[in-house]
């Protein structure tokens, strides 16, 4: 193997090459017992028309060497495709009429002058023709009806009731939305509430000299800044890194489709509409595949290899990033330890206090405060209504707004009653103000019990009470909780002495200390009792059956009618759904892979893991599996219709034989003409549908449509207000919730984008410059998404970077199978039978796996920087406290509640909310630092682009141009005098 050269040949091509030691093949089989000397084309040879006139009847048996254009002369102007004496590909020259074409094959009698052939009848659904030389059927196929020489659809009813209702549903919405955007704007200090509340929660900058916390720049590197976490930079590296890849992959196969053969631009997606030009092309393209697959399989070799390296590279600089970042920021997880095997203990104990004063005795370290987890699943809504609402109340008597003079009147059209009485509750809370048990004055419980006996339901409560006393006595608390420590050398003191002893004795549990892995922001706090693996395996397991039935609803509601369209059309003659059906695919793509979205996000939600990176490796891989059936249900259904198209035009493989006699799987799929069916199919699946469509229109439906709804339907329902105001905004956007669902989206992507190489390389320019620029698309969608849409959130762990590199060994494998697949029965290589070959393709794919696993679980950690405790004593936890609002005890909802009604600290601790961090109070007592000014409120109606700045800058830089002028005229002479 001459590794130099096709290094030289793949990536840097310098001059023409021709292949290594590949022969073209003597002979051509264009029919069984028909050989024709094979021919060398350049790729746009069978678009010129420089063959002699053919005579009228004269039969020849077409191959790569004819003409694709060549017509009839006058006097017969039409092809007729003889095959009564069993020759395929065999054509003659027949007068325009029906008699004529009969005369030479009775399945196709009728005369077409526009097409310059002899056709059968184009019927949909018909089975067979009549042969009065008109478009009429004598047969209909199974599922249609035979009516005056056409074919009905049997199914027709339902699809005239499908469209009826999603006409009903149309026209209801836009209803809806007419009635909504045309009532006025009555709320005013509601909406203004909710914009503000949205405002601050979004990320924003460390205080500057001022103190003020400012939104990031629109400019900001998010490669490089942390701007939500380290496992958000991550993401965008990730991206990144593809982006590059793929745009590399495409660059290469163009300069070597340059400099070795332009066949390699077009192989695979030229068409043909008769089937005197498919027989001339599936014959060139067939030998010109195999003449130049040298090529392919040496690009294969080059490409696997190098993305392998690539892979492996990406996980050392993925790993070092994490690491550089987690040495440079001192951060809560730093000073604390998980405590495992807590004792089960009853809410009425003062459980903090007791465990702080057993591991400070045992150790011998200062423990700055422990924070317990606790088993309150079945009161999370009422906690985190009551919590959000005292921050909401709490910063309504800190910056007090100005009250309307007169009440404005509540809409009430349908759509506004049925807003307040169903979608209000449903989505935001049942109440502007959630209070504990007796702190309702009077006039509030009179309003509630108002409401209470509304019998239209459409008034809104003011006031909700909840038991918040007894509830946190009845709870429990949970197997874990977080010991804070002052510094982290102190944190690691303790541990050792935990780990040295075998535990601390406490409450007579053995409980242990480990260094925490994860911040605070990634505890979800009411799940910390399902710590059973037994428990989560259920979950996940009936995840798994919730997103097959979810794939079922697609398949059945989708899929098959899409299907069954296809398996019946007819393409006959290059005919072609049109662009309705085109349209109609790529929602069928984008409805099922939104619908495996939304599945996949429910089970992974529902399997109740403690740690949000958890849940987000679990919602990656559901996804990837379920995308993966649908990529592989479509790819089954493409190979059916494809091998169907074939059969009806009675194309046969290389060697002679008809491909409806070819038995096996990897036979047919060998076909030229099978693959390049196949390759179209897969094109248009990957691009517009899956690359694009999808990832537009995300933003347009999730974020920018919803945020218009949310601030008609609060500034137009006067009752909407404080806390509800507040809840219902995120409520309606969902694409405020920030997750990294898009490592799962890119590896589809990079999945289907690697399938091409499995067929001719026509493709592949346009495949991976789509994936390339699509993801460009992306990732500055992504982009400006995190910097101004999102509500603040932090990513701090690896682990889903992690998953998603193990993710890459299946293109990666994907790559290996198609090397052996391609090097099959080449010059210098083996050749098996299409048994053996199935299963050496599939042997190569684990066996990849294998090592790709291996080497990111051994290799890669070796690649990683050491760690540096030089200031491990230097930076003590107050110091990251105060410049971090979320800890240990503001991030636990029921320590925040504990501190306020079961310890009656002064002040209590403030629980931690996204943009409520001004509200926030010193308690140095207990642990609580940090202390800031509410961030500057955002400007909504500034232009997202400054262009009298633009434009400043361009007068500017064109008085510098013409300042330059004279001194350039002035040097121009003196060079002129000096010659």
């Amino acid at each position: 193997m001459q590794f130099a050269k096709v290094l030289c040949l793949t990536l840097l091509p310098l001059a023409s090459a021709g292949p290594r030691s590949r022969q073209p093949q003597a002979l051509l089989a264009v029919d069984g017992g028909v050989q024709k000397p094979a021919r060398s084309h350049s790729s746009n040879f069978w678009l010129k028309s420089k063959a002699k006139e053919p005579k009228c009847n004269d039969k020849k048996v077409v191959d790569s060497g004819d003409d694709k254009f060549l017509a009839c002369p006058k006097d017969c102007p039409v092809w007729a495709d003889d095959r009564g004496d069993g020759v395929d590909c065999n054509f003659e020259c027949v007068e325009a009429t029906p008699k004529a074409c009969i005369k030479v094959n009775p399945k196709e009698p009728i005369p077409d002058k526009d097409m310059g052939i002899c056709r059968a009848c184009l019927v949909d659904g018909c089975d067979v023709c009549t042969t009065k030389g008109e478009d009429t059927c004598a047969k209909c196929q199974p599922g249609f009806t035979l009516k005056e020489g056409k074919c009905e659809n049997d199914n027709k009813y339902y699809w005239y009731a499908l469209g009826g209702f999603c006409a009903f549903m149309f026209l209801f919405f836009c209803a809806y939305m007419i009635d909504l955007f045309t009532r006025p704007i009555v709320n005013e200090a509601g909406l203004k509430h909710a914009l503000k509340a949205r405002s601050l929660s979004k990320p924003r900058m460390p205080p500057d000299e001022s103190g003020a916390r400012h939104l990031w720049p629109v400019s900001t590197n998010l490669m490089k800044q942390v701007v939500a976490g380290v496992g958000t930079q991550l993401q965008f590296n990730f991206q990144a890194a593809i982006i590059v890849w793929a745009l590399a992959v495409s660059a290469a196969w163009a300069l070597l489709a340059y400099f070795v053969d332009d066949a390699l631009f077009i192989l695979g997606t030229r068409r043909a509409k008769t089937a005197r030009q498919n027989c001339i092309l599936v014959a060139w393209g067939f030998e010109t595949q195999h003449r130049l697959m040298w090529t392919k399989v040496d690009f294969m070799i080059v490409l696997y290899i190098a993305s392998f390296l690539l892979c492996m590279a990406l996980g050392v600089y993925q790993l070092r990033i994490f690491q550089k970042t987690d040495q440079a920021n001192s951060t809560h997880k730093d000073f604390a330890a998980r405590i495992r095997n807590m004792p089960l203990m009853e809410g009425t104990e003062n459980v903090e206090e007791q465990l702080k004063e057993r591991i400070e005795s045992a150790t011998g370290q200062k423990v700055v405060g422990v924070s317990v987890c606790w088993d309150f699943v079945e009161h999370e809504e009422d906690v985190m209504e009551l919590l959000e609402s005292q921050l909401v109340e709490k910063d309504a008597a800190l910056h007090p707004e100005p009250v309307a003079e007169e009440e404005p009147e509540e809409p009430q059209s349908w759509f506004a009653k049925m807003e307040r009485s169903t979608m209000l509750p449903a989505m935001a809370s049942e109440a502007n103000k959630i209070v504990a048990k007796g702190e309702a004055t009077a006039e509030e419980r009179a309003q509630a019990q108002e409401c209470a006996g509304d019998d239209d339901g459409d008034q809104v409560v003011d006031v909700k009470e909840v038991d918040i006393i007894g509830i946190l006595k009845s709870i429990r608390t949970c197997p874990d909780a977080y010991a804070v420590f002052e510094t982290e050398t102190a944190r690691d003191a303790a541990v050792d002495t935990s780990v040295q002893s075998g535990g601390i004795e406490f409450n007579g549990n053995m409980i242990t200390l480990n260094a925490s892995r994860v911040e605070p922001q990634s505890v979800q706090w009411p799940n910390c009792a399902n710590t059973d693996l037994w428990f989560k395996a259920k979950r996940i397991l009936m995840g798994v059956g919730v997103i097959c039935l979810g794939l079922a609803v697609w398949v059945v509601a989708f899929y098959l009618p899409y299907a069954w369209f296809s398996l019946t059309f007819n393409y006959s003659y290059g005919r072609e759904p049109g662009l309705m059906a085109g349209v109609t695919f790529s929602m069928v793509v984008v409805a099922g892979n939104l619908l495996m979205y939304q599945v996949c996000s429910i089970t992974a939600v529902n399997a109740k893991f403690i740690y949000i990176d958890d849940r987000e490796v679990c919602y990656m891989l559901c996804y990837c599996f379920a995308c993966t059936f649908n990529v592989v249900l479509d790819l089954c259904c493409t190979y059916k219709v494809a091998y169907k198209i074939n059969v009806g035009l009675r194309q046969k493989t290389y060697d002679g034989h008809l491909l409806e006699n070819i038995q096996t799987f990897a036979g047919r799929f060998e076909s030229y003409a099978m693959q390049r069916l196949l390759a179209n199919n897969l094109w248009a699946y990957a691009f517009p549908a899956t690359f694009l469509i999808g990832f537009v229109a995300e933003p347009i439906a999730t974020i920018y449509a919803p945020f218009k709804v949310a601030c008609q339907i609060i500034g137009s329902q006067p009752s909407v207000g404080g806390f509800m105001a507040e809840q219902l905004m995120p409520a309606l956007i969902a694409g405020t919730e920030y997750d990294l669902s898009r490592y799962a989206d890119v590896l589809l992507n990079v999945m289907i984008a690697v399938l091409i190489f499995f067929f001719p390389g026509g493709f592949n320019i346009q495949m991976f410059g789509a994936l390339g620029v699509c993801h460009i698309i992306i990732y500055a969608l992504d982009h400006y998404k995190v910097l101004r849409c999102i509500k603040a959130v932090e990513y701090a762990g690896k682990m889903v970077d992690w998953w998603a590199q193990l993710v890459l060994c299946l293109p990666t494998a994907l790559m290996l199978s198609c090397l052996v697949f391609k090097a099959n029965c080449e010059p210098d290589y083996y050749c098996l039978n299409d048994g053996d070959t199935v299963i050496a393709c599939a042997a190569a794919f684990f066996a990849h796996v294998f090592l790709h696993t291996l080497c990111l679980i051994f290799v890669v950690p070796l690649f990683g920087q050491e760690a540096s405790g030089d200031d491990a004593d230097s930076v003590t936890y107050k110091s990251v406290c105060e410049r971090l609002a979320c800890s240990w005890f503001t991030s636990n909802p029921i320590y925040c509640l504990r501190s306020q009604y079961i310890y009656k600290h002064s002040p209590p601790c403030t629980f931690y909310s996204p943009g409520k961090e001004h509200l926030m109070e010193l308690n140095e007592e207990l642990g609580f630092y940090f202390d800031n000014d509410a961030a500057p409120e955002e400007d909504f109606n500034a232009k997202l682009v400054d262009t009298d700045a633009l434009k400043a800058n361009f007068d500017k830089l064109k008085a510098q141009l013409k300042k330059d002028e004279p001194a350039d005229e002035q040097k121009d002479e003196e060079g002129a005098a000096k010659a």
